[in-house]
């Protein structure tokens, strides 16, 4: 803690004398602070000029770059320039601190007469990162860059050229990132360096500039270099050369004139996309990291697309890093939880049961569903599980039927469904009433046994106050829930859920969904499933027509369950939960009518791109064809993930 508290305060002094830092330092103030140019105050040299060391009377350090001297921007538009540069602020792009700009009388040659001619001096001042450029480290195994680290390092940059591509009224295009130009600060957090100087030079002095420069052959995007085409895609594609050496540790030949790193892509593109040969570079990464590498390589070739417009966004290469993250905590999770698995008992004692749930005391009561109640029940550990108290009702089935039946759900194990750990089955003699008298009975006690999951039910999220649901969450739940569905429909035995609706639809700490719930069709029978649940509030409107009215059971039942929730998922219409529209047709036709048009999708979804405006879009007609009245129109839960990939849904004329 004390270590912790002196680097604060190190970093709160730092900022204090950096905000006094002029912000038009004059010509010879910078000249006293590096020994006035001084050979060995130089601490880089870049396409744009020499950086040199800056120390200030207090002992603090800048990076004083002194530009070299073009025909470019000149004067009160180089203030300008430099001066709205100076307001930006992320913690990802080096810190601009002031600039100046001085004209002074120089001895010049010209034709070989030499004369006194007005020379403009140009300089920026930055903030000193005393770890310096990220070339010095990815290329280097003894360098103490791990692959966490490394995936920082990419995830920061992608930051810091969001905030450069997207945070502002007006994109900055950096035109030149590269290792050398990303610094290291303080942790290893990486910034940007460079950023905004093709506005202090101009885009064809910057070309100009940089096109013959050794250091900035391979990053270059091959329509800027040979057409001089500039957009934000042209970072992206030297984000994507970058994302591939952090990765792989290669480096490129320097005396090669591969201007696009053709030579590196190729060389990933055919070795790095196999398993074993990231394995064979990080022997030491547990699985789940392996998979972060691969990722993050794809992503790399994804950037590097030699079509501008098939290069991803910032924006969505960050959205794709988070979720290489999420996948990484979620692997973890799961080990966690496969512990308690192993440590639970599969067919524990009702005494067991009752110790752990206070004696099915109403304080640990979390949920009442169509089967039972739901007890939080605590282990000596600490650890928690959910504990359903099943409903008492006329048996349809043997005790050794529901047995098997209840045996084989335990050894179901999907990421998108609810593990049971273990269940119970006991008859106790109890005193209960009967006719006005009491009389010692045989009681049945069935209760299932879940992993517990904090966040709750689906519900609470889409009709509650909670706005933790965006685009990018909703759309993952959505295929997180057809995952679940597509594991139990085309298992060895189909399971058939027959009360698919949010309530039992729960979040783990990550968002993510998993179907709870399913398989209690088997061990109460289908017939009396559907006495239990066609009365149930909370089923209303999601029941499949042929089912609640003719009692026709198939996973096509499940389908038409799934396309109300996506409807409500994307829409954030409300089923009625009175409503004796059990099959919602008043808000499929709701949807039909005004949700099939883009527009009514924009306004809903106005801070959206295009691309994910299409993805809410097929998220709707997959919801729409899921509630066909016609059950053999409706997709299978397979053919929906594709339909929400990108594929087309096939014809069943």
């Amino acid at each position: 803690m004390k270590g912790d508290s002196s680097r604060q305060n190190s970093l709160e002094d730092n900022s204090q004398i950096l905000s006094a830092f002029p912000r038009e330092p004059k010509l010879e103030f910078l000249k006293n602070i590096t020994k006035d140019f001084s050979s060995e105050r130089v601490i880089g040299h870049g396409v744009f000029g020499v950086v040199y060391k800056g120390i200030l009377q207090n002992g603090q350090l800048v990076a004083v770059k002194k530009l070299v001297q073009t025909s470019g921007v000149h004067d009160r538009r180089f203030q300008n320039e430099a001066g709205n540069l100076q307001f930006l602020e992320h913690r990802n792009i080096v810190k601009l601190l002031g600039s100046c700009y001085q004209v002074e009388k120089k001895l010049v040659e010209r034709n070989n007469k030499h004369f006194l001619s007005d020379v403009p001096e140009k300089f920026l001042c930055y903030e000193y990162l005393s770890n310096g450029s990220l070339d010095n480290y990815i290329y280097d195994e003894s360098s103490g860059i791990d692959w966490t680290m490394r995936f920082k390092i990419i995830l920061g940059i992608c930051n810091g050229l969001h905030f450069l591509h997207e945070e502002r009224s007006e994109a900055i295009v950096h035109l030149n990132l590269k290792p050398s130009n990303i610094m290291l600060g303080d942790d290893m957090v990486p910034k940007i360096a460079d950023f905004g100087l093709s506005r202090l030079f101009g885009e064809e002095q910057t070309r100009t500039l940089t096109k013959n420069v050794v250091g900035w052959i391979g990053y270059i995007a091959p329509e800027y270099h040979y057409r001089g085409e500039i957009s934000v895609k042209s970072d992206i594609f030297s984000l994507g050369v970058l994302i591939l050496e952090i990765v792989t540790g290669l480096k490129r030949d320097l005396n090669i004139q591969d201007i696009s790193s053709e030579l590196l892509i190729d060389n990933v593109s055919k070795n790095w996309t196999e398993m074993s040969h990231i394995e064979s570079k990080y022997p030491s990464l547990e699985e789940q990291h392996l998979l972060q590498v691969k990722r993050c390589i794809e992503l790399g070739l994804n950037c590097v697309e030699s079509d501008p417009k098939k290069r991803p966004t910032v924006g969505s290469i960050i959205g794709k890093l988070k979720e290489i993250s999420h996948e990484a905590s979620i692997h973890k999770f799961m080990e966690k939880k496969l512990q308690l698995i192993t440590e639970f008992p599969r067919e524990p004692k009702l005494h067991f049961i009752e110790v752990i749930t206070g004696d099915f005391a109403n304080e640990r009561e979390i949920g009442k569903g169509s089967f039972g109640v739901v007890y939080k029940g605590v282990l000596q550990n600490g650890e928690v599980v959910a504990v359903k108290r099943l409903l008492v009702v006329a048996k349809t089935n043997l005790d050794k039927q529901y047995l098997n039946e209840v045996s084989s759900l335990i050894d179901l194990n999907h990421r998108n469904i609810v593990k049971l750990f273990g269940y119970c089955n006991e008859i106790q003699r109890k005193l209960v009433e009967s006719h006005g008298t009491y009389v010692f009975a045989d009681t049945e006690e069935r209760i299932l046994c879940y992993e517990y999951l904090p966040r709750g039910s689906l519900d609470k999220y889409l009709y509650g106050a909670s706005h933790e649901l965006n685009w990018n969450i909703s759309f993952k739940i959505i295929q997180g829930i057809c995952h679940g569905l597509q594991f139990l429909h085309e298992s060895q035995r189909p399971i058939i859920h027959m009360d698919l609706k949010p309530g039992n639809i729960l979040l783990d700490d990550n968002l993510m969904p998993k179907i709870a719930d399913f398989g209690l069709s088997r061990l109460f029978g289908e017939e009396q499933t559907r006495a239990l649940t066609s009365n149930v509030v909370g089923s209303r409107g999601y029941m499949a027509p042929e089912y609640y009215y003719r009692g026709e059971v198939s996973t096509k039942s499940d389908i038409y369950s799934l396309g109300i929730l996506i409807i409500e998922i994307v829409t954030g219409l409300k089923v009625d939960s009175n409503t004796v529209d059990l099959s919602s047709k008043n808000l499929i036709d709701n949807v039909q009518r005004i949700w099939t048009k883009m527009p009514q999708i924009a306004s809903k979804y106005p801070t959206l791109e295009a691309s994910n405006l299409q993805q809410v879009k097929r998220c709707i007609d997959a919801g729409l064809n899921c509630v066909s009245e016609k059950p053999r129109e409706r997709p299978s839960a397979g053919e929906i993930i594709k339909q929400l990939n990108g594929s087309s849904f096939p014809s069943r004329n």
